[in-house]
């Protein structure tokens, strides 16, 4: 019986994909799995997020792998202390820090400027950063939190990098997203403003953790929808774009403002859900193996494409990608201008 286990696990585990991929990982995999015999020395990634969580260890093992690792925060200490933990484990590794505030326009700019000014080359890009907020508030600009931050101000990020990531080609954007994409409420039948007023809400005052949680999954809807447009956008420019779930409620301070019940439930579910390298593995498995260069516009998750939880009635609709987009650049230019 065990072994008849084994050998189904072995054929699960080496699915095939339909252009004759065979799949090595699985949501088990960790990142130092990913990373045998890698060697990421001379490669510039930047990372959102990287001061606990999933953000803190994608940097870490792509640090430890050789690459130089750009941590954008908002928090200068926390970020020092991050980056210190990782050079008591190997002094040689190379990261650095650029203040970044996804919630002020400004900040992401003058990071963008600082990045480009510091280095002349980008291969990854990895948009990991993500609130959710139950007593919500406006972000600096005036926009609803989840949405500015997890949206606006990574949409603004990726646009202000791309001239240096296509110099730097061939090149990788990772955009962590959530399988709570597909869990917004938003109605695929909707018309087109209404689904846009819904992914782009207006702020409210003390929404509750329900609201807070929907909110989140509409901000993960807007990831998927810019990665697809920004995948045709830069088809054949070497500029591969991933989305990806990295797992579900892992070991982070995410959900750290729900207060004490959403807490308690978090840490009863770390107890069947992933460990933070598992988590992490996706993203590092799309953002620097080879196996994944040029598989762009795909969704990914357990470091695999076969998009079984992706809401594809979304996906595909390309339509409310591109208005998104336009939507987007002209919020960005009004606070801007």
């Amino acid at each position: 019986t065990f072994a008849l286990f084994c050998t189904i696990y072995r054929m699960k585990c080496s699915k095939q994909s339909t252009d004759e991929r065979k799949r090595r990982f699985n949501g088990s995999t960790t990142c130092e799995q990913v990373l045998i015999g890698l060697d990421l020395s001379g490669k510039t990634i930047a990372v959102t997020g990287t001061t606990n969580g999933i953000g803190m260890e994608t940097a870490r093992h792509l640090a430890l792998a050789g690459a130089h690792v750009v941590c954008l925060n908002r928090n200068k200490e926390l970020s020092e202390q991050a980056i210190e933990k990782v050079r008591n484990e190997k002094p040689t590794v190379e990261m650095s820090f650029i203040k970044c505030d996804l919630s002020s326009l400004s900040s992401v700019r003058a990071a963008a400027e600082e990045l480009l000014s510091k280095h002349e080359k980008l291969e990854v890009l990895i948009l990991n950063a993500g609130i959710i907020m139950s007593r919500q508030t406006a972000t600096s600009d005036g926009l609803e939190a989840t949405f500015g931050v997890n949206h606006v101000g990574h949409f603004h990020l990726a646009t202000l990098l791309l001239p240096l990531l296509e110099k730097s080609a061939p090149a990788r954007i990772v955009i962590v997203s959530s399988e709570s994409h597909a869990q917004s409420g938003l109605s695929p039948t909707a018309s087109l403003e209404e689904k846009l007023s819904t992914l782009m809400p207006k702020v409210e005052e003390n929404p509750g953790m329900k609201r807070a949680l929907i909110l989140y999954g509409l901000s993960k809807l807007c990831n998927v929808l810019f990665a697809m447009k920004l995948h045709r956008n830069l088809e054949g420019r070497a500029v591969d774009v991933f989305v990806l779930h990295p797992g579900t409620m892992i070991g982070t301070n995410i959900i750290s403002s729900l207060g004490l019940w959403a807490k308690v439930i978090n840490l009863f579910a770390s107890l069947f859900n992933k460990s933070l390298s598992q988590g992490a593995s996706t993203t590092v498995y799309c953002a620097v193996h080879p196996e994944t260069k040029g598989i762009s516009g795909k969704y990914w998750d357990s470091c695999w494409d076969d998009e079984k939880n992706l809401k594809k009635a979304f996906s595909e609709d390309i339509e409310l990608q591109e208005e998104l987009w336009r939507r987007t650049e002209r919020v960005i230019a009004e606070i801007e201008n």
